[in-house]
């Protein structure tokens, strides 16, 4: 664990530490409906599709693929841990939607008669609302790359506000209230340090050991299966909107 965290991360985790207690703070003093209400009333017109198209970043299907995309020709290590990190997590998640907190409803179905909740692009959605299982895979993902990239300050803080930023458009697309969020992107980072420690430098280590020839089939099917997979994630948004 020592190895994981690093004193020129503190600018990343200062970031989300802040939104943290925010979020915190404002579900506390509002309640869990009150503070939905309050993020989700701060929209405008102009940012609905930008958020519908950043929403979907959280999506592990197209996070996941694209930082393949992006990774794979360089660090083929770091794309399997992403990929580990993101399933565990994901699964993880699924897991508590589906048997604790099988119960807990989303904004629309809440406040189904009262109304009042902004929507986007008819994306709409009413049952297993916590925990974020985007949040989560934002989290998951940003964080397992601010562990192991060798990167500085500004990489940083960009992939905090990253965290922020994909996180919080579950709240203004109305799918998601401020404390589904709050725990997605905790047990995202948190499962992110406790997989980086434990298989980084195992997985690492495995693939250096490969033969050039096995390192190339490798690298080749990464990226195939990240470029199918990509493709077919947006397509799936494409025919939502």
């Amino acid at each position: 664990m020592i190895k994981v965290l690093r004193h020129d991360q503190w600018l990343f985790f200062l970031l989300t530490g802040i939104y943290w207690l925010f979020l915190s703070i404002l579900l506390l003093l509002e309640g869990y409906r009150g503070s939905f209400l309050l993020l989700n009333g701060l929209h405008r017109p102009w940012l609905d599709y930008p958020m519908f198209i950043l929403t979907h970043l959280g999506d592990a299907l197209i996070l996941t693929s694209l930082l393949a995309l992006l990774l794979t020709r360089t660090r083929p290590d770091l794309v399997l841990l992403l990929i580990i990190t993101v399933a565990i997590t994901g699964l993880f998640g699924q897991l508590l939607k589906n048997t604790f907190f099988d119960g807990w409803d989303r904004p629309l179905r809440v406040f189904a008669e009262t109304g009042g909740v902004h929507t986007v692009a008819g994306y709409k959605m009413y049952h297993n609302a916590f925990p974020s299982g985007h949040s989560i895979v934002a989290a998951a993902a940003i964080t397992t790359l601010v562990l192991n990239l060798p990167y500085g300050y500004g990489f940083r803080f960009w992939m905090g506000l990253a965290v922020i930023i994909i996180s919080y458009t579950r709240i203004y697309t109305g799918v998601h209230f401020a404390g589904d969020v709050l725990a997605g992107t905790v047990i995202g980072a948190a499962g992110a340090i406790m997989i980086t420690a434990w298989l980084a430098e195992p997985m690492k280590k495995r693939t250096e050991a490969l033969t050039v020839n096995r390192a190339r089939r490798m690298r080749w099917w990464l990226w195939g299966i990240a470029l199918f997979s990509f493709v077919a994630g947006v397509a799936l948004v494409v025919d939502m909107l």
